[in-house]
């Protein structure tokens, strides 16, 4: 997989183009670019930077730049199949004895028979999502800090606090990179694309540039429950690194359970509450029917802007069949799965 890493950032640093609307050279040097939308008009401001950190976050929620419509993120997997969190959830749960999955989807039964090797497409897409949204995170991180200077006081502001929250989505990525596949190749914003193959980091590295990221950023990011709606803020920065310590052991070897529980006092103390009404939970307005007061980070997911086969579209309708209702469910129909 290491070797695979250099068409994934190539891959990744088109979805960097398509977002900021670079030309191509196209083998000249005196063509001017396809599109008038060039990274030094679209990231200008705080607002460009805005667009770009959207994107960023939509990497956890959609496949590709269209939705599923043949543009995916990543290759070798069907883009429906293909999403952040439907891989996410199958690494977790079909690897264990709390699901299964009776498709005959490619090699998807590798999981349920722990028989998994690194040319499972599942596999390989997962380890591939993870880095899209690392080098993505990268080129944010560069263009931020090269362009932040020249900014307005106010746009300053803004786009240090879109810094810190696009540090703690790449933390986030690398922490599902170690969780799953171990040692890992390692590469920040401080190397140039392009340049060479990252080497590979071990987990304890990783995790410790992780934990250090996190406390870097803390200071930087919104108060818990102060920020919009489906952004990251001190709240998810402290559960991240609540769940990094508990699993310190397995990483590096150290027991680190009273830092655990140091970062756990502060999202107690943080004023989250638990919704009185289930069901709200589940439901398509939870992000404004109070449900919205316990949840600490969320992948906003709807109707319209989030279209595809993952995500939550994934989780409710694939269990659904048999002689199940789907209008039990609130859809319309269910996947068997």
């Amino acid at each position: 997989m290491r070797n695979h890493l250099k068409n994934l950032i190539f891959k990744a640093m088109m979805a960097f183009i398509v977002v900021i609307g670079f030309g191509s050279c196209d083998g000249e040097v005196d063509l001017n670019p396809l599109t008038e939308e060039t990274s030094e008009l679209v990231l200008k401001d705080a607002q460009g930077f805005r667009q770009f950190a959207a994107r960023i976050y939509a990497g956890f929620a959609v496949s590709g730049q269209q939705g599923p419509a043949g543009n995916p993120d990543i290759s070798g997997i069907d883009e429906g199949f293909s999403n952040y969190l439907r891989q996410f959830w199958m690494h977790q749960e079909l690897t264990t004895d709390e699901a299964i999955i009776a498709w005959n989807d490619g090699t998807i039964h590798d999981l349920n028979d722990h028989v998994w090797t690194p040319a499972n497409e599942f596999v390989r897409a997962m380890y591939d999502r993870f880095f899209f949204q690392i080098v993505i995170s990268n080129q944010f991180i560069t263009q931020a800090n090269a362009k932040i200077g020249g900014f307005s006081s106010q746009d300053q502001v803004e786009v240090q606090k879109l810094l810190s929250e696009v540090r703690f989505l790449r933390a986030l990525s690398y922490w599902h990179a170690i969780d799953l596949y171990g040692n890992v190749p390692f590469v920040t914003d401080e190397q140039e694309v392009g340049a060479f193959l990252p080497e590979q980091g071990t987990r304890t590295q990783i995790y410790d540039y992780i934990v250090g990221e996190l406390k870097a950023i803390e200071g930087e990011m919104a108060a818990p429950r102060q920020n919009e709606y489906g952004r990251a803020d001190q709240g998810a920065a402290w559960m991240l690194l609540a769940k990094l310590y508990l699993n310190s052991e397995v990483y590096t070897g150290q027991a680190r359970y009273s830092e655990a529980l140091t970062e756990l006092n502060k999202v107690v103390n943080a004023g989250y509450s638990l919704h009185d009404n289930y069901d709200e939970l589940f439901m398509a307005d939870n992000d404004s029917n109070g449900a919205q007061n316990e949840v600490i980070y969320t992948v906003p997911f709807d109707g319209l802007s989030t279209q595809g086969f993952g995500g939550m579209t994934f989780l409710i309708h694939a269990p659904v069949g048999g002689d199940q209702s789907p209008a039990n469910f609130g859809i319309n129909g269910g996947w068997a799965g």
